[in-house]
């Protein structure tokens, strides 16, 4: 039997159609350029307009929540604490002193009337009195001074007529202890003084004197640098004298004390 003959030529026509191969094109070429090789080099193109010298806001407030912040130590070596320790100090002081000043004695002063020396100065009309008293002042305190402060005034009267008048003097006196105040008053015109307080003060007159010297004056006591309590101090003291010359002398007295 004779062999079938096929024809090469279709055969090879009819392969060629089902099987054809196209030969590569250039973008076939890009592509296989953007394959991974056997180094795992990726290439990535990025637009020109994408591309940033300077990373953008958002990016840096996205990094800043995902930050994760490391608490400082802080030192106690602080303005804060030194403030605190100096403050906690100052309370405990101000806790003390108040105790101490609640706790003080405010005895008011006691005051006797010493001596007494009347001068006279001018001639005729102008003649002038001058009454000197020494006061002892008692501060019985035991903590607390005693300051007396500028503002104070004295007066001198007889029978409720005022004869002289001066000024308290400002001092300080210490806790505990003695002091001797100076007072000055001076009459004013000859011819307003009394009939009976000329004569003594001329020495025709031997009979004793009734006499009462008022004064006022600002205290304030005061228990180291703390101010404890001011108050006004009145003392009225009713006093006799002999005769109203350079050797007078006092020979009774009655002081009553008052203090708003």
């Amino acid at each position: 039997m004779e062999g079938r003959e096929y024809s090469s030529h279709g055969n090879t026509d009819r392969a060629y159609n089902n099987h054809h191969i196209q030969p590569p094109s250039s973008d076939d070429e890009e592509e296989s350029d953007l394959l991974p090789e056997h180094n795992s080099t990726y290439v990535i193109q990025v637009p020109k307009d994408q591309i940033y010298r300077i990373p953008p806001p958002e990016n840096a407030i996205v990094a800043e929540r995902y930050r994760i912040t490391v608490p400082e130590r802080k030192s106690c070596i602080t303005w804060s604490c030194i403030m605190t320790f100096v403050l906690m100090v100052l309370l405990f002081i101000g806790f003390i002193t108040c105790i101490s000043l609640a706790v003080a004695d405010k005895q008011d002063p006691g005051f006797r009337v010493r001596h007494i020396r009347v001068t006279t100065k001018g001639k005729g009309q102008k003649k002038e009195h001058e009454f000197h008293f020494t006061l002892r002042s008692k501060n019985e305190n035991d903590r607390a001074d005693i300051y007396f402060l500028k503002g104070g005034r004295s007066s001198l009267t007889f029978r409720e007529r005022t004869i002289a008048k001066g000024r308290f003097p400002a001092m300080e006196q210490d806790s505990d202890s003695l002091e001797n105040l100076k007072l000055k008053l001076i009459s004013g015109s000859e011819k307003k003084l009394p009939m009976e307080i000329k004569k003594s003060l001329n020495g025709t007159f031997h009979r004793p004197i009734k006499l009462t010297l008022k004064f006022e004056a600002p205290v304030r006591f005061q228990v180291g640098a703390f101010p404890v309590k001011d108050k006004k101090l009145s003392i009225v003291c009713n006093l006799k004298v002999n005769k109203l010359t350079k050797n007078a002398r006092v020979l009774s007295q009655d002081c009553d004390y008052a203090t708003y």
